[in-house]
């Protein structure tokens, strides 16, 4: 249960850290990829249940002063995945499912967040306990047609300019054209 509890939080933390301006000195973006609210309620009553007591146990998280919920069904689907789910955490723009970072045309990409905030100055920080060309995390840099574009994904990491990145790994670190990962048209 710890393993897939681990698997479950599989966070994305993106760290903003202002400027000269007057506001907050950092601001964190935690992403429970696949992770919703039955999935914490079943956590905090396994929790209770294991010291042998009725009710559940909150995590540290579900204490914060400041939460929001949102529903990101794809454009595509009612059904999202990481991808698209990404793309309208990081954008505000709904996409199809495996697209990365682009509108459901497949061409035309979305600002996200982090590269607006990046734009402005602000040093932009990602870290993950996935690999960073994962599509979770590679929603707030990266813009492909497909969510498995793991070599482009990593080169726009690198060329986002974003001042830190950590995770697992990479996915797939060597140069691949789109003959060796199919065809995503």
């Amino acid at each position: 249960m710890k393993r897939k509890v681990t698997l479950l939080m599989a966070m994305m933390l993106l760290v903003f850290t202002a400027s000269a301006k007057k506001g907050p000195k950092y601001v964190f973006y935690f992403i429970g990829d696949g992770m919703g609210t039955n999935q914490v309620m079943g956590v905090q009553y396994y929790l209770q249940d294991i010291e042998g007591q009725y009710g559940y146990k909150p995590l540290c998280f579900t204490q914060f002063p400041y939460a929001g919920l949102v529903v990101t069904y794809s454009a595509n689907s009612d059904v999202t995945d990481s991808s698209a789910a990404g793309t309208a955490l990081a954008s505000g723009q709904k996409t199809d499912n495996n697209v990365l970072g682009l509108l459901p045309d497949r061409e035309t990409p979305v600002v996200t967040i982090a590269e607006m905030a990046h734009k402005k100055g602000i040093r932009v920080a990602i870290g993950t306990s996935c690999s960073v060309d994962h599509a979770t995390p590679g929603s707030f840099f990266g813009h492909t047609r497909h969510r498995n574009m793991y070599h482009q994904i990593g080169t726009q990491l690198s060329e986002s300019g974003f001042e830190f990145f950590g995770g697992a790994q990479f996915r797939a670190p060597m140069a691949r054209d789109s003959s060796d990962i199919g065809n995503y048209a």
